[in-house]
């Protein structure tokens, strides 16, 4: 027996799944959102908005060490690594929040945790191994993204291979670094890198970088 009866439950909380709850809330409905990690999905929370905290800090990192084209003058500029970092993230922290607050708002009841289809429109909510709530629904939407794929003997260790997550949350500046793809994701962090300081190279399988780019 469910513990808990929605009119509409949503499984992920990017930006597809907490605006779909938040609609359905808004024309009448009961709803639930289940997410496991942080609201606002990998492009606030691991993609497009933090990285371009990062990609602020190296611009300005780049102006700094390049201040004679300008007219101007500095002696021993240097930089907190881990302070960018941490910058990075505060902002996809504060954003994440405010979707929380937008969900609450709307009346949307979210359920921190993994959900799994139980069949009959039931879903059960566990976190950290152990269930939490069984709840039903008349609907069920499924948004639960994508993840990046491992390759075999590539596993990331946070050491010499990365992902786009240990590429965010480096302990330490890097002295070189090659991006194997150069779609967007791939040059931003080339380009973040590079302006810091990092030797960089890219690999691309194509005649040319940003391969879907117009």
């Amino acid at each position: 027996m469910a513990d808990q009866t929605f009119d509409v439950v949503v499984v992920g909380g990017g930006p597809g799944g907490y605006v779909a709850a938040i609609r359905a809330s808004q024309l009448g409905m009961k709803v639930a959102l289940v997410e496991a990690n942080h609201l606002g999905g990998i492009c606030l929370n691991w993609g497009c908005i933090p990285t371009k905290a990062l990609l602020r800090c190296s611009e300005i990192n780049h102006l700094l060490h390049n201040l004679d084209a300008y007219g101007f003058k500095a002696e021993k500029v240097s930089y907190d690594f881990s302070k960018i970092i941490a910058r990075s993230r505060g902002v996809a922290k504060q954003l994440s929040g405010g979707i929380a607050h937008l969900l609450k708002k709307n009346k949307v009841t979210v359920f921190d945790g993994y959900g799994k289809l139980l069949g009959k429109g039931r879903l059960d909510v566990s976190k950290d191994g152990k269930s939490i709530a069984t709840i039903a629904a008349k609907h069920i939407v499924l948004a639960t993204g994508a993840r990046a794929r491992v390759l075999n003997g590539f596993e990331p260790d946070g050491k010499l291979v990365w992902t786009y997550r240990e590429a965010m949350t480096p302990t330490e500046m890097p002295k070189s670094l090659l991006v194997v793809g150069s779609g967007a994701i791939g040059i931003e962090f080339a380009s973040f890198y590079r302006n810091m300081g990092a030797e960089v190279t890219v690999i691309e399988a194509v005649d040319r970088i940003m391969p879907v780019e117009d």
